[in-house]
């Protein structure tokens, strides 16, 4: 926990830029460059007429560290090139090189990773990448390194601190195209948040999900172009950004300007956690169903995993997640996280793993309940227009009420037309494979005017649409005549039902309630056929719960 305080202390220590972080830079090495490549990348004057990789050719201790280089490979566009780290400092840049001495590190396990594509990728990045520098930055530059929070961007978009330099035999050794450092140790790779859970085995089970929706995609405001060829821009420095869809849920997890925690729980635990979700998640026994139930299921388990450490007030009173939105806040907020039984209790964290732009924490059991992550209530505005699907003899007023006791600031107002019993009948989206008890939310008169006097209440019976397991659409009648008492906020309760097949997220909504009004003409001086509609409310009935009333 103490590193999570002291992340949180830089919070208010640092101002951070958030950008776009560029997690690759790729170079086409060319026989001929252009001028945009020539001003760009400048040669060092007055050294010797030697390049950084004759120099570290040339020195007996620095041959495992040639060997990596020309085993790794540079990659364009997520494809692997022809290009070696080696051709890379032989070629006409600006670079600098920090190269770990014979002994500092295992070459042959390296190189063994090197046999493969995705092993030739991963040395490149957290190595051969990890010890060169995209420009030309002094070591011995004293006032650069006052501080120790000065950095300087490597080759593989990490960040290399003042702080974390290694202890170096020989300083800046001028070659053509650089600067060579000669250092007793290698330069630590350090994961980020994102690198982390789809990198570390113990991590995969989160992070193979991560995994599924990445996607590269040209930066070219930092690419360098080349040229134009056969109508197509060419260029000569390629930069990619790693995109993923999960994002805008989980927050830029990889950004290295950033400052996120993440929690991590035991493969074992997420296991019983899908298994508990599982029923839940039920889309039928289509095609596509599975995967439509693991999608969603993963998502909403994993909303709450994840803390951009920037964006909290005070982590000792309330932290929120990524995911939390001003619009629903009694969601993806949890108060007193630090305190026994929080989120984020002490006696709850494994182990704390410390990465470029924030921390993971590994969790001993899961802090969450269902009904916090993905069995909540249903709310469906009677407002909303778009939740009417079909009516019949009535006629609809859309109004705002600023009230903190009205959902969403607004209501329905139903209008029977001819003084006849109507029919209106709404979309119910969102709903899981679950018990929930049916209820409609319905306004007294003195909402729109205070003065009223029209305290008669409604009177109606309900039917609801769903569709089975088969995949057969079906409905239930409640029957039962159902009123509100006319005078107050009214939460009626409809009945209770287990629906069988889950519907979130879906665009095809297969549930939906229909409420007929049932009113005798001899009761209309006891009733109204007017209804003021705040909301259809379905409340989740928990597991062991279902034959309580």
């Amino acid at each position: 926990m103490m590193k999570l305080l002291f992340n949180m202390k830089k919070i208010y220590q640092h101002n951070y830029d958030f950008r776009a972080i560029v997690i690759f830079s790729f170079f086409a090495l060319l026989t001929s460059c252009s001028d945009t490549w020539d001003d760009h990348y400048q040669g060092l004057s007055n050294a010797e007429n030697k390049s950084l990789l004759q120099m570290i050719e040339e020195n007996e201790n620095l041959s495992d560290f040639l060997k990596v280089l020309q085993n790794t490979h540079l990659y364009n566009n997520n494809h692997r090139t022809e290009i070696t780290y080696a051709d890379l400092l032989n070629d006409d840049q600006s670079l600098t090189v920090w190269a770990p001495t014979n002994g500092t590190f295992d070459v042959e396990d390296l190189l063994k990773q090197c046999r493969t594509t995705k092993g030739d990728s991963i040395v490149g990045q957290h190595f051969s990448g990890n010890h060169i520098a995209h420009t030309l930055i002094r070591s011995n530059n004293a006032s650069w390194q006052q501080d120790p929070m000065n950095h300087i961007n490597l080759f593989n978009n990490k960040y290399l601190y003042v702080k974390d330099i290694p202890s170096l035999a020989s300083i800046d050794i001028p070659a053509n195209n650089g600067l060579l450092n000669i250092s007793s140790s290698i330069v630590p790779y350090t994961y980020n948040v994102y690198e982390g859970l789809t990198s570390l085995s113990e991590a995969s089970h989160i992070g193979s999900f991560l995994k599924t929706y990445e996607r590269f995609k040209l930066d070219e405001e930092a690419s360098i172009q080349r040229g134009i060829e056969d109508g197509k821009k060419v260029y000569s420095d390629s930069v990619l950004i790693t995109e993923n869809n999960l994002f805008r849920m989980f927050g830029k997890i990889n950004s290295e300007d950033s400052t996120y925690l993440a929690l991590l729980p035991s493969s074992d635990t997420w296991d019983d956690v899908l298994d508990e979700a599982k029923p839940y998640f039920f889309y039928g026994t289509g095609e596509v169903a599975d995967s439509i139930s693991n999608y969603w299921k993963n998502l909403l388990l994993m909303q709450d995993l994840f803390f951009n450490l920037n964006e909290q007030v005070s982590i000792a009173d309330s932290i929120k997640s990524t995911n939390y939105s001003k619009f629903t806040p009694e969601y993806n907020v949890f108060y007193r996280p630090l305190d026994k039984g929080g989120i984020l209790d002490p006696d709850n964290i494994e182990k704390e793993l410390e990465c470029s732009n924030g921390s993971i924490m590994y969790l001993k059991s899961w802090p969450f309940t269902k009904e916090q992550l993905y069995f909540r209530p249903v709310k469906v505005e009677g407002e909303r227009e778009a939740n009417i699907i079909q009516n019949n003899e009535c006629t609809f007023n859309y109004r705002t009420v600023y009230d903190s006791k009205i959902s969403n600031d607004g209501y329905l107002d139903i209008v029977p037309r001819n003084n006849a019993n109507w029919t209106a009948t709404f979309e119910v989206a969102n709903t899981l494979a679950g018990t929930y008890d049916i209820c409609l939310v319905l306004l007294p008169k003195t909402v729109s005017n205070p003065y009223s006097r029209d305290f008669k209440p409604n009177k109606f019976t309900a039917v609801l649409n769903y569709v089975d397991k088969d995949g057969n659409k079906s409905s239930v009648n409640f029957d039962e005549e159902l009123t509100n008492n006319g005078e107050t906020i009214d939460t009626v309760k409809i009945g209770r039902f287990a629906l069988p097949t889950c519907n979130y997220g879906q665009q095809n909504v297969t549930v939906s309630l229909q409420i007929k009004c049932s009113i005798q003409s001899r009761q209309t001086k006891d009733y109204s056929r007017e209804m003021y509609l705040d909301c259809i409310y379905l409340k989740p009935v928990s597991e062991g719960k279902e034959n309580e009333l």
